[in-house]
């Protein structure tokens, strides 16, 4: 076993070049070494961030397996995957981190020489996890994250357990730290180098930079390193005032030293409803503001290490900047500072699983992130497509597919995602294996590639007239044990997908900095708190006849506290603020004579899944440019209502989900173009039109403009020139149209 002893004086490369040689010799694997790495980076092609290999734009299409073993090494080499991510076949690659400055690569070698010798032409991207090794943890006791209520016992395994690090701790930032630099300059000094494009650095719960524990009555994170970011934190918000900070804080005592972190009483216990005031305190605010800043410090921190001890050669990517999905979990759980993130210089790639609460046969499986904003920073976006195969075990978690058929379909729709939003994805098989053993998946995978590799040559932007904008960091002031923006995100999102037009996701920080292109009909889904300056920015889209869509509490809460005048502001609506606890909303089926039968007969009433909405919110004195579409159930007054305010529209919504069909009735009269009208799952681009279907029957797809029309999965050319065609599609099925003629 070969261990190796750093000297942050000297870089004994030579010395371990040889040593490192020997031992991969001794265990089989190929020892040439290029004298250069490889040449990979991200460039911006046909409109979207690209791998660039060699100067080559690259489709960003990979495959990640616990380790690439023989047999997916020659299939997926056969398929044409050029790119590969892994973390190790029986438990994880780590840091190697075995003593003070001493470290042990025998695993990382076997797994990345092994890669270098099944698939010579390819290249990969290690997850490498950065966790404290438990002898580490007992001999700083201090550094552990903290929690509200202490599990009992905790324990350390990898990937989870409760006995772990905390992120704000200093002193695991610099010795993991440390431990990265060796392991950085050991790849770089291997004979795999050039196999090697990249460290994908893992951290938290599943490596996902997650706490090291969901569960809302642990509460993560009290412990001291906390604490002292904290009194960080709001000194330089503070800008050192400590009597600003008393004042904001309403604490007469407090200093930045003295700061305490909120316990779950304060957490979870409202001034107004759900809402915290900050007109009474900033305390709880400004401690998941920290909380939140210490992640990204520390995502930072080892990225940053990789660009410095790789000359900037090797990229870097992290699973953060989720869209919001867990709604039982505390407002720490969900990654909340991604506006910070996707600025850094640091970081190239981001990556996320795709929605764990629709991906079943029929629903839209869609992407669980901002790919919009990634690709506004120059950052590439990469979709994990874990889906559990039919092959997977029975008892799998998440295991839907349950035919060949079946299969197929879930893996077209993230292809589908992939082309039409212009992102990155892995196929992830977590089963060491299993998931793709079969002759089909093969073709298709070959199929996929050609595909991929097709999307370079086209256009590869969005044609979506309908932005999503969000304020992640809204539920700072939301005092409730659950997660409300998740719930809006999860509920919403479905209809927002089966509304027949291609939406775009953004942050709220990238409408301020007036990044975003033009659109007709704006979301406003979590925006519960917003400063002036987003306020200001709000303002200049209401012009052209735009429609603006707001729900809930648009802009309640702010620096200065809460406000009904500022919610009537942005609305353009009289308002009337209600203690009583939130109701469902009960839509007129009359007045959206197109919707769907289904909605007529069992969807007059929505928002039965959401908790309680503490206050509610009614609207007041309408007039004739006002018109009442839904009522709340239990007292009739208007909560879903549409006023044309003379140079834009506003519609309010109580609560989510606003049904697709009323989505379309607004984008219609907003002059969205709508592709579908038959409530399927639709995906768009300027080349692609994609359809994973809830009914069968014959679809009929509306293209804004004429063009080509090419069913891919039939391989078929349905047009040479339309702006219109229909197609027969059974219940649960993925279809794909390239809007262009196919190479042969």
């Amino acid at each position: 076993m070969y261990r190796q002893s750093v000297d942050r004086r000297q870089h004994p490369r030579c010395r371990a070049r040889v040593m490192l040689a020997v031992v991969l010799v001794l265990t089989g694997a190929v020892a040439t070494a290029s004298a250069r790495g490889p040449h990979v980076s991200l460039g911006l092609h046909q409109g979207r961030p690209a791998l660039v290999v060699d100067g080559v734009p690259r489709a960003p299409l990979f495959h990640f397996s616990q380790e690439i073993l023989d047999d997916y090494a020659q299939h997926f080499d056969a398929a044409g995957f050029r790119f590969y991510s892994c973390i190790e076949l029986t438990s994880y690659l780590d840091l190697g981190w075995v003593g003070e400055q001493q470290y042990d690569y025998a695993k990382l070698d076997k797994v990345l020489s092994g890669f270098q010798r099944r698939l010579p032409q390819a290249y990969v991207l290690p997850k490498i996890h950065l966790w404290a090794p438990e002898w580490w943890l007992d001999k700083y006791p201090a550094e552990r994250m903290g929690y509200d209520a202490e599990p009992e016992a905790p324990v350390w395994r990898p990937g989870d357990g409760l006995k772990h690090e905390s992120f704000a701790s200093r002193r695991w930032q610099h010795d993991a730290g440390e431990a990265l630099r060796a392991l950085v300059r050991h790849i770089l000094d291997a004979p795999y180098a050039d196999r090697v494009m990249g460290i994908f650095l893992a951290q938290g719960c599943f490596g996902e930079w997650l706490p090291w524990s969901w569960d809302p009555d642990h509460l993560p994170d009290s412990s001291e390193s906390m604490r002292i970011a904290l009194g960080q934190y709001v000194q330089r918000k503070y800008g050192g005032d400590v009597a600003a900070l008393r004042r904001a804080w309403s604490d007469p005592d407090v200093t930045f030293e003295t700061v305490r972190v909120p316990g779950r009483v304060a957490r979870h216990r409202g001034d107004v409803g759900l809402f915290h005031d900050v007109a009474r305190s900033h305390h709880v605010p400004d401690y998941r503001a920290a909380f939140q800043e210490a992640t990204v410090d520390a995502i930072e921190h080892f990225c940053r290490i990789v660009k410095e001890e790789s000359d900037g050669r090797l990229l870097t990517c992290v699973n953060y900047a989720y869209q919001p999905d867990v709604a039982w979990a505390a407002q720490e759980t969900h990654h909340r500072a991604a506006a910070r993130c996707l600025r850094s210089p640091w970081l190239d790639m981001l990556s996320a699983p795709h929605s764990y609460y629709y991906r079943d046969l029929g629903q839209h499986g869609n992407l669980r992130h901002f790919p919009e904003s990634v690709s506004l920073h120059g950052k590439l976006f990469i979709d994990e497509a874990d889906e559990r195969t039919h092959l997977a075990r029975p008892d799998y978690s998440f295991r839907l597919a349950q035919t060949m058929d079946q299969s197929r379909q879930v893996l077209r729709r993230s292809l589908a995602n992939m082309l039409t939003y212009g992102v990155g994805m892995w196929y992830m098989d977590q089963s060491s294996g299993h998931w793709y053993d079969a002759p089909e998946f093969w073709q298709d995978f070959a199929a996929y590639q050609q595909w991929s590799d097709q999307s370079m040559k086209l256009s590869r932007t969005r044609r979506s007239e309908v932005a999503c904008i969000s304020a992640l960091e809204s539920e700072y002031v939301i005092a409730s044990r659950t997660d409300v923006s998740a719930q809006f995100f999860v509920a919403q999102t479905e209809h927002l997908c089966r509304a027949g037009a291609p939406y775009d996701r953004f942050l709220i920080e990238d409408l301020e900095e007036d990044r975003l292109p033009d659109y007709k009909v704006y979301v406003f889904l979590v925006d519960f708190c917003l400063t002036d300056r987003q306020l200001a920015a709000i303002e200049k889209l209401k012009r052209q006849g735009r429609t603006l869509i707001w729900f809930w509490a648009p802009g309640f809460a702010g620096p200065s506290g809460l406000s009904l005048q500022r919610m009537e502001a942005l609305t353009g609506m009289k308002l009337r603020q209600d203690a009583q606890p939130f109701a469902e909303v009960a839509v007129t089926p009359d007045l959206f004579p197109r919707a769907p039968r289904q909605f007529q007969a069992w969807r007059s009433t929505f928002g039965a899944d959401v908790k309680q909405l503490s206050p509610r919110f009614v609207p007041q004195e309408l007039d004739h440019s006002a018109t009442v579409w839904g009522r709340y159930a239990d007292t009739g007054e208007p909560a879903l209502v549409h006023r044309d305010c003379g140079s834009w529209r506003s519609v309010y919504c109580a609560t989510v989900p606003l049904d697709w069909s009323i989505l379309q009735h607004i984008y219609e009269r907003s002059g969205v173009h709508v592709y579908s009208r038959a409530g399927d799952n639709l995906m768009a681009g300027d080349r692609w039109v994609g359809l994973h279907t809830c009914t069968a029957g014959r679809k009929r797809i509306c293209l804004p403009h004429p063009r080509p029309v090419y069913d891919v999965f039939n391989r078929r050319l349905i047009a040479g020139q339309t702006q219109e065609f229909e197609v027969d599609l059974a219940e649960r099925e993925t279809a794909l149209f390239l809007l262009a003629q196919p190479e042969e």
